[in-house]
């Protein structure tokens, strides 16, 4: 069996046809993707709220201009390149569910390390899109930083209202289980949507709070099934999400999705923290240019991925795997979300 490096279009068909992971805001409420030829992407509004654009632009990141009724943000898109090695070592010993007696070759075993590699790197970049799409409605932005890049802070303009913490005395723990209608809350906070409500994706304390009243028990129908945006959205995080069923027109989510970071595993969504929104949100994955020297040379430097795989001409030699990727998840219509704070 050949020994050549892959390609950039056998890598991306690894990724295409065994990558089932799906982050849930990513699936929810990220539905559109733009590629540009800059890395930077540009936010044009109309002062009229009719429509927005995500195109390209050579404005420095962070600047905000406005001229003839358009407000003007301008990105510099993060870089992201999770990179592996195809160790020797890997080769020559046996694989999971490989027989005792080792019925891989050296050749096939390298096949299998560089595909689990590249895998890896994909589900990497999906981790960090899904904690820019999570923060990007919870918190109204979020900040990017990294190695050669001046850290800033991407903000879609949530208001004020949009975002609700609760304090003392209001807070759904201090409230009587057995008399509380927490429906009243949830209808004025819903009124401060510039659209229509019809989801609440709740993280577990809230849930735990949230259907301890009474009154949520009486009303919630645990026997309607979920819409087909909402189960495509939750068909692979079974562990993660479930479906609790409509609270009225609402259809109750409860995520404890999470993330690897420095070896700890951390949950995406803030405790007791609700989101409230629609399962027809627009949000657009934007992705910046790749600069890499190998994918100008492709003309697959305006693209969402770029997977690499390489030897080296040290001695002995060494092979890599690399994708890149420049994302900047993008919430087109922030104030259709209201986020609230149920707890502490």
């Amino acid at each position: 069996m050949s020994m050549d490096t892959y390609g950039t279009a056998e890598l991306m068909g690894v990724v295409e046809k065994k990558s089932k992971f799906q982050p849930l805001y990513l699936a929810l409420f990220y539905p559109s993707v733009y590629t540009s030829e800059s890395e930077e992407i540009k936010l044009d509004q109309l002062d009229d709220e009719v429509d927005i654009a995500v195109t390209v632009s050579p404005v420095v990141g962070g600047k905000v201009l406005a001229d003839k009724g358009y407000s003007t943000r301008s990105f510099k898109a993060a870089y992201v390149k999770p990179k592996h090695e195809v160790s020797v070592d890997k080769l020559t010993k046996r694989r999971a569910g490989e027989r005792l007696t080792g019925e891989l070759t050296m050749a096939q075993r390298r096949n299998a390390v560089v595909a689990e590699n590249i895998l890896k790197e994909e589900k990497a970049i999906l981790q960090y899109e899904e904690k820019q799409a999570v923060d990007a409605i919870i918190f109204g932005g979020y900040t990017v930083s990294g190695e050669g890049y001046d850290t800033q802070h991407v903000e879609f303009g949530q208001h004020p209202e949009n975002r609700v913490v609760l304090g003392p005395g209001e807070r759904w723990a201090e409230q009587d289980k057995n008399t509380y209608d927490p429906t009243h809350d949830i209808e004025e906070w819903c009124q401060a949507s510039d659209g229509m409500v019809n989801l609440a994706v709740m993280d577990a304390e809230a849930w735990k709070l949230f259907s301890a009243f009474k009154k949520v028990q009486d009303k919630l129908d645990t026997r309607r099934g979920s819409s087909s945006t909402l189960e495509t959205a939750a068909k692979d995080l079974g562990e993660v999400v479930s479906f609790k069923g409509w609270f009225g027109d609402l259809q109750i989510v409860v995520t404890r999705h999470f993330y690897h970071e420095d070896g700890q595993q951390k949950r995406y969504q803030p405790p007791f923290t609700i989101v409230f929104g629609n399962t027809l949100a627009q949000g657009v994955r934007a992705y910046g240019a790749i600069k890499d020297i190998h994918a100008v040379r492709e003309g697959m430097s305006v693209t969402d991925r770029y997977p690499r795989n390489w030897v080296t001409n040290d001695d002995p030699a060494r092979e890599y795997t690399m994708m890149q990727s420049a994302p900047l998840m993008v919430q087109l219509y922030i104030n259709n979300f209201v986020v609230v704070v149920v707890g502490q």
